[in-house]
């Protein structure tokens, strides 16, 4: 396990090269559904290891720790993007004020895909609560009660029922297929967006919002511009003539200010 603590909370933390992450609203606006958060302190198994340190501490984390520099995609230019983005109407540039430094996270594809077609027709809540169970029941306990995330190869054997019996619902046909399919996955990073969103939408349940979200946080794809109930709804209010190409080249940062905006209200 790597371990930092003891050391004063704060929210948005200077990073390396000066960059800024919002912590907050970054690990836990929807992209992700590893992450657990008890007082200053994250928790998270990433790549076989349990990660848990406190806010402040954040900075030597990244700084020593490649592995964990990129997850965060502490090397991507946030300023200019969000300095561009802000130029582009005063509703965008409230939420960049409001909630700055929100970056996308590298995470691993397979977990990714799994996680957002749990996502269907549900809330993050129970998105997290359903990887958990997932990982707990047929993951590797890396530290005592914390468990990596499983495998395609260690869900092989896993039926449909026996999906339905942990509560995943609906949605168990499509983990068997995603698992049958998962090398699929492997050929991603070497198609263009859209031969990549095609091949995607060939594993049952991955439609274009899914497919979206996997290309954005597993393939870094900042065209991506996911879009569910709660996008159509800013997109309606506040955009209706326009598409996400007005965000164009930084889509995909704007869609996650709009979308976390949206669903908190405004609050913090």
């Amino acid at each position: 396990m790597l371990c930092l603590q003891d050391a004063k909370s704060f929210a948005i933390v200077s990073a390396m090269n000066d960059t800024l992450i919002n912590l907050e609203a970054t690990l836990f606006c929807g992209q992700t559904f590893a992450w657990t958060k008890e007082g200053s302190t994250y928790e998270a198994v990433l790549g076989g290891r349990n990660i848990t340190f406190e806010e402040s501490d954040f900075s030597a984390l990244v700084a020593e720790d490649t592995m964990l520099s990129h997850y965060f995609d502490m090397e991507w230019d946030y300023e200019a993007a969000e300095t561009e983005l802000s130029t582009l109407d005063p509703h965008l540039a409230m939420l960049i004020r409001q909630y700055r430094s929100i970056h996308i996270l590298n995470q691993d594809p397979w977990e990714v895909l799994v996680s957002f077609l749990l996502s269907q027709n549900n809330n993050i809540q129970r998105i997290r609560g359903m990887y958990r169970t997932l990982s707990k029941t047929y993951g590797t306990e890396v530290d005592p009660g914390a468990f990596a995330f499983p495998r395609p190869s260690q869900l092989d054997c896993v039926s449909e029922a026996q999906f339905r019996a942990l509560g995943m619902g609906f949605r168990a046909p499509y983990l068997v297929s995603a698992i049958s399919q998962s090398h699929l996955l492997e050929f991603i990073g070497s198609l263009d967006y859209q031969a990549a969103k095609e091949l995607l939408k060939s594993i049952r349940g991955v439609g274009e919002k899914v497919a979206s979200c996997i290309l954005l946080f597993g393939y870094h794809h900042m065209e991506a511009f996911p879009m569910d109930t709660w996008m159509q709804k800013v997109m309606k209010r506040y955009y209706p003539t326009k598409d996400e190409t007005y965000f164009a080249p930084y889509a995909a940062l704007a869609q996650q200010y709009l979308f976390h905006g949206e669903r908190l209200g405004g609050r913090q």
